[in-house]
């Protein structure tokens, strides 16, 4: 989802996001299943670019450096320079593996 919100908001809503992801989930046998997410963001304004496909790299980058954090993970322009293998993150686990299908 692309929505630009002031500086001062972006952790804010970050945190909320994770919180709400947090909520558990009751099966139809009443069983609770806690679930979790983790979560990248991008701003232009940090990225320098508002090129989707740039911001989502980065967004991307983001959230696997935060994947066993619990928190959202706002990009860094060093995100935006990392390379990628069709679209996913090169180094990831599993992309050296599947090659450029992964």
């Amino acid at each position: 989802m692309v929505r630009e919100l002031p500086a001062a908001r972006r952790e804010v809503r970050l945190a909320q996001l994770v919180q709400m992801l947090r909520t558990p989930v009751t099966l139809d046998d009443g069983q609770v299943v806690d679930v979790a997410a983790s979560v990248g963001a991008a701003t232009g304004d940090i990225i320098g670019t508002r090129d989707l496909s740039a911001l989502q790299r980065a967004a991307d980058a983001a959230l696997y450096d935060g994947k066993h954090s619990g928190r959202a993970h706002l990009a860094t322009a060093a995100h935006a320079t990392l390379p990628s293998v069709n679209g996913r993150r090169a180094g990831r686990l599993g992309t050296s593996l599947w090659g450029r299908a992964a």
